[in-house]
């Protein structure tokens, strides 16, 4: 008996599915073997700050939230915040994963730096005097 039409797609499509798979797993495996040398490397950098650098970057690269995505979270509201504030934050609502980070503050300060910079965040004394960062609000 002859094979309908549409189980001769469904065969087509069952066989790409079968090699894309396979394809993904292979990729897989092999961002894992990236991502496990990345950490690996990290933890042998001396310099701390560049360490945190490159864990940050291997949490965003992975499409994991970094510390620029969950300070923004943090800061949406408009609020200003201090560095050990936004770290609270960040903890009380299990915006990341701080584990891998031997100081996550370098981190946070690091990245609100370059905020600063990039001009998508300013820096605000609050009335005691300390630093504070909110975001720039456009347009």
């Amino acid at each position: 008996m002859p094979q309908p039409p549409i189980a001769g797609m469904m065969d087509v499509f069952l066989l790409k599915l079968t090699e894309d798979t396979k394809l993904y797993k292979k990729h897989l495996k092999s961002a894992e073997n990236h991502a496990n040398a990345i950490r690996a490397l990290a933890q042998l950098c001396e310099n701390q700050e560049v360490r945190e650098e490159y864990l940050t970057r291997l949490e965003e690269a992975a499409g994991k939230q970094g510390f620029v995505d969950a300070i923004r979270s943090i800061l949406g509201d408009g609020k200003p915040r201090s560095p050990i504030q936004i770290k609270n934050v960040i903890v009380a609502l299990k915006k990341m994963d701080l584990t891998g980070y031997s100081n996550p503050m370098a981190s946070i300060h690091t990245t609100l730096r370059r905020m600063k910079k990039s001009g998508e965040a300013q820096e605000v004394a609050n009335l005691k005097g300390e630093k504070t960062y909110q975001i720039i609000k456009k347009g």
